[in-house]
């Protein structure tokens, strides 16, 4: 099974569905929105759950900061910081 190449423009609930594929929330997740669009709700003070959509929970919202963070080349605690502001 080939890896999934992800990137700016990958929808998160495709990213999700594929790295935790026995969490049900995963389905749930808004199917449109990239972390390109995460990471301009975060740098626009909108709300990251409205954005993610469905059941997202903090255990999501933590893998998906994880996963924007390793695309962006800096450390979770700077979209964390972000979030919190």
């Amino acid at each position: 099974m080939s890896k999934l190449q992800v990137s700016a423009t990958t929808p998160i609930r495709t990213w999700y569905i594929t790295t935790y594929p026995t969490d049900d929330v995963g389905h749930k997740l808004n199917p449109t929105t990239t972390f390109a669009d995460l990471w301009q709700a975060l740098k626009q003070g909108s709300c990251i759950y409205a954005a993610l959509g469905g059941e997202a929970d903090n255990i999501v919202r933590e893998r998906v900061f994880e996963k924007l963070a390793a695309l962006l080349g800096t450390d979770y605690d700077r979209i964390y910081t972000l979030w919190t502001l």
